[in-house]
């Protein structure tokens, strides 16, 4: 072996030690691809209900809500009154899109095709990421709802 080569391996062998230690946080599309059940968010209530479903291929769906729900009393979506109404928009979110994970793995970026809160529609949602075993959770800056930054918390669904 030349001295250059032996040089190139050991550079080779390095650079993959560093992404080891560094890359281990470090997600990729490929590695949260999947489908996820909330596991804890406290702007949906104690037991919130919903599911997050990640494609290895960039597309995403969403629906989050409150737990605690309850039917609408004329049994149909439409017919609900203004106070049921106001229960579902306030105790539910939905959006759907592609999305990317950005900044080495520690951010993810939902680029929102459609939800149920218009104001999102054609927008990026950028969200600071973290995955811990099974466990995705991103921070959100700026909720749907208007109220406090906070933490959503999503547990991969195992067969």
């Amino acid at each position: 072996m030349t001295r250059r080569s032996v040089l190139a391996a050991v550079a080779a062998g390095l650079s993959f030690a560093v992404l080891a230690v560094d890359g281990a946080s470090a997600q990729t599309m490929k590695s949260v691809a999947g489908a996820y059940t909330i596991a804890k968010t406290e702007a949906y209530g104690e037991k919130p209900r919903g599911q997050l479903i990640l494609t290895a291929e960039g597309r995403y769906a969403l629906v989050l809500r409150r737990g605690d729900l309850k039917p609408i009393a004329a049994g149909a979506r439409v017919k609900g009154t203004p106070e049921e109404n106001k229960m579902v928009v306030d105790g539910s979110i939905a959006h759907y899109g592609t999305y990317t994970i950005d900044d080495g793995g520690k951010a993810i970026t939902f680029n929102v095709e459609g939800s149920t809160f218009p104001n999102w529609d054609g927008k990026p949602q950028k969200r600071p990421l973290k995955v811990s075993g099974d466990t995705l959770t991103y921070a959100v800056a700026a909720p749907s709802a208007g109220n406090k930054p906070g933490e959503v918390s999503w547990r991969r669904i195992r067969k």
